[in-house]
Parts: structure tokens; C-alpha cells; sequence
């Protein structure tokens, strides 16, 4: 369910979101009716959870390894940079679009408190710190990005299990590893939500590139729980391309 955070600043409800996704991703959601949300250390942006310099490092110690995120890019039309940056080269990847209402709307069904709000790209030295600054918080050269961030806690809160007598057993075997690659490596690397589909999904875009195969796959797939969900070719695949004389040379 969508709770309210002050640390959360959730945009207008009509805004448009979409979630780029391979079709194994989409297939899985569509199946569980779930959606996924990776710890905070497992994104390969190796500066995710980003702190502003004013921020005491000691408050934030575990926070990444105990907060889980779902992103989505806000925008009211496609993205060329957000197929390419998480599209696949192979043709096989599709958007899932949909609004800030009709998400909250999805996320009756659970009874796990999802906090929603937009990332904040401006790299402060002077921002109001709380325990969830470094989950909406990114550096300016991601704010293409436009992202908009689903948070959820690990059962343990702010504080991750105490894990330094394994280590230091570890360690008296010659086996040396530091806290944070044990938290690293330890725990439930991701978390799931239950949404309610039919609220969820208003539009599903299949890619550019996509392959002959694609269209007839998301329909076997979505059809069964999505009977009257649209599945759009991309706008951009629609444009004509024209030479100098004009004729259409799109492949």
C-alpha cells in the first residue's frame, strides 16, 4: 500500500511513468503480479545511495543494504535514451506505461507500506538529512533519468543483523572480509510487492528494434489478465524517414 513520507516528494498523479524492461522481466511480472524491488547496493551505479557532503557517514552505514527501490522514468511522451540505456540491443524489450494514480491505485492489494517520490538531482551541501536521503538523492549527470523511486524496508529497519563474530571466526581462518562485502553478499538481495494488474498497466510499448516475434509474444503473455490492455508499436519506430527527394527509407 502507498503510505506517506515527508522525506517523499510524490509528483502530480497524473503524471505519466514508464519502466523499460527486457521481455523476461515483463513476462515475470505479469505472471506474479509482483513488482520487484532491488537493495539499494545491488544497482551497478556503484554510487548509488549517494550523501551529500554535509551528511554524517556514521548515520548511514547500513542504509543500503536495508532499503529496497523500484524506479520508473517520468515523462509524458517516450524516451530515445531510456530504450538505449535500458532497452536491449537484441529487440527483445518493452515499456510498461502508466500514471502515478494508477500505480498507488495497484498498490492497495498489499499491505507492505511502499513510500513514492521523485529523485532530487541537485547535489546540495546544505539538504535535510533523514534516513532516506541517500535513496532520493542522485548526482546531476543521471538527472535524464527523471526518475521517480518506489522505496520499501527490509524487516531489519535501519540496522542489518550483527555479523561481526562470523567475520572475526572468518578472519582467525585466514579468510579476510570486510563488513560491508559480508552485508554485500548476505541477505535477501530483493523484495516483492503485489500490485493489482488491471489498475496497473494502462500501455505496453514494445521497442524500436523490436523482433518479428515480439508483439505475438506480449500478447500470449498479457492477454490471459490484460484483455483489453493496448500493446502499441514505439512512436519512434512510426516515424517515417525520409531522404533529401523525400521518399520513406526506413528498413
Amino acid at each position: 500500500m502507498y503510505k506517506q513520507h515527508q522525506a517523499f516528494k510524490l509528483p502530480p498523479e497524473t503524471t505519466i511513468i514508464w519502466r523499460y524492461m527486457s521481455f523476461g522481466q515483463f513476462s515475470w511480472l505479469i505472471a506474479h503480479e509482483n513488482l520487484y524491488f532491488s537493495r539499494l547496493d545491488q544497482h551497478e551505479d556503484g554510487w548509488e545511495g549517494f550523501m551529500p557532503r554535509n551528511w554524517d557517514k556514521g548515520k548511514s552505514r547500513y542504509i543500503r543494504f536495508t532499503k529496497y527501490i523500484n524506479c520508473w522514468h517520468m515523462n509524458d511522451s517516450e524516451s530515445d535514451a531510456m530504450w538505449k540505456c535500458y532497452g536491449s540491443p537484441y529487440g527483445e524489450t518493452v515499456a510498461v506505461k502508466t500514471s502515478v494514480n494508477r500505480l498507488i491505485k495497484s498498490l492497495e492489494r498489499s499491505s507492505v507500506p511502499v513510500y513514492i517520490g521523485s529523485v532530487d538531482y541537485s547535489e546540495s551541501d546544505t539538504l535535510e538529512t533523514n534516513l532516506y536521503t541517500p535513496v532520493l538523492f542522485k548526482r546531476k549527470a543521471f538527472q535524464h533519468e527523471q526518475e521517480l523511486r518506489l522505496c520499501i524496508s527490509s524487516d531489519s529497519c535501519d540496522n542489518p543483523l550483527d555479523f561481526s563474530p562470523v567475520i572475526q571466526q572468518a578472519d582467525a581462518l585466514g579468510c579476510q572480509i570486510t563488513e560491508m562485502e559480508f552485508l554485500k553478499a548476505a541477505g535477501e538481495k530483493g523484495a516483492c510487492v503485489s500490485v493489482e494488474l488491471n489498475q496497473f498497466v494502462d500501455e505496453i510499448v514494445l521497442c524500436p528494434n523490436r523482433k518479428p516475434w515480439l508483439k505475438e509474444a506480449v500478447e500470449y503473455v498479457a492477454r490471459p489478465k490484460l484483455p483489453h490492455v493496448r500493446i502499441t508499436e514505439s512512436v519512434i519506430s512510426q516515424d517515417t524517414v525520409c531522404n533529401e527527394e523525400g521518399t520513406d527509407v526506413r528498413s
